[in-house]
């Protein structure tokens, strides 16, 4: 037990684990809850950067026992997926939180029925994962697909920042479908590339390394999208709606606009704050693009190997050592 301890690169993760920390918290409450000058921020960023340079050169120094091998992060197509994990994480993740905020706030749907409004972007995920996935076997080649669907998903996530408040049932619902159409292959298929060029014993490694890339992006530009939004509705509420006060807004609740307003007798308002909140809305859409348009970048990178040839050398590699054995 002490044996598989040790193996553990526990003093990596005592440094990973604060870095992000630290990062995370300082994207969330600069611009909102602390100036982006503050001390506090420029603290944290300070200790984000200083931990990371610490953990980068315990990483180096463990080698093969490290957290993240650098062995492994070096391989072309290794590192290529990784990256595209981190921006097609944040992409994701960013679009399935704010999007349902736009039916919530602006089209003033429920909670539940802003999930049935997204539903076009999910089966739309779900139907081309399958089908990019017996295409990827039929051919044998995984990298055209995946530069193909990110681009697809670039282009859908380009048009749902086009939304506004008085956006077409056929227009948001076609959107959601082709940004969808994108989406499904990027879940698994870089997992899958990284599974192909890597040699058996370390296929775990880089499974569990791109996982945890893909979750990353997701959780830091969740909070890079946070105070996107957040900043948004304040520069739109000072443009659209000047007699209201932006924190009404942003602590109110998405569903609560319109009771909100009406409470403290600002109906009047109304169209100034939704414009205000499709503000903010359109900016973090805008993050939604950056993010993709990166991640086709890195799918350029990414090998073009067969899933078919690999198999064949893994079984005739099999035959050999048996050969050998006897």
């Amino acid at each position: 037990m002490l044996a598989r301890i040790r193996e553990l690169d526990l003093f990596g993760a005592a440094i990973l684990i604060p870095s992000v920390v630290c990062l995370l918290l300082a994207l969330q409450w600069g611009g909102s809850t602390y100036p982006w000058n503050s001390s506090i921020i420029i603290s944290l960023f300070t200790g984000f950067g200083a931990l990371i340079l610490i953990f980068t050169y315990t990483q180096v120094k463990l080698g093969d026992r490290a957290t993240l091998p650098p062995r492994i992060l070096a391989q072309r197509t290794v590192a290529a997926s990784l990256c595209y994990m981190v921006m097609f994480g944040a992409a994701f993740f960013s679009l399935i939180i704010y999007l349902p905020l736009y039916f919530q706030s602006v089209k003033g749907a429920s909670a539940m029925k802003s999930g049935i409004d997204i539903l076009p972007l999910l089966l739309a995920t779900v139907m081309s994962s399958n089908i990019f996935g017996g295409l990827i076997t039929a051919v044998g080649y995984y990298t055209p697909f995946i530069i193909f669907a990110t681009t697809l998903f670039c282009i859908g996530s380009g048009l749902v920042s086009t939304y506004t408040t008085t956006m077409s049932f056929g227009r948001w619902f076609g959107f959601q479908i082709l940004a969808g159409a994108g989406v499904g292959v990027g879940f698994q298929t870089p997992l899958l590339a990284v599974q192909t060029v890597l040699p058996l014993e370390d296929v775990a490694i880089g499974t569990a390394c791109a996982m945890f890339f893909q979750s990353l992006g997701g959780a830091v530009f969740i909070a890079v999208s946070q105070t996107v939004f957040q900043n948004g509705v304040i520069r739109g509420t000072r443009k659209f709606a000047p007699a209201l006060d932006p924190d009404v807004l942003l602590k109110g609740g998405a569903t609560e606009i319109r009771e909100k307003l009406a409470k403290i007798g600002m109906q009047d308002q109304l169209p100034g704050a939704l414009q205000a909140y499709m503000t903010g809305l359109t900016a973090t859409f805008r993050v939604t693009v950056a993010c993709t348009a990166a991640a086709v970048v890195a799918a350029c990178f990414i090998e073009w190997r067969s899933i078919k040839e690999e198999k064949v050398k893994t079984k005739q590699g099999s035959k050999g050592t048996l050969v050998d054995t006897a």
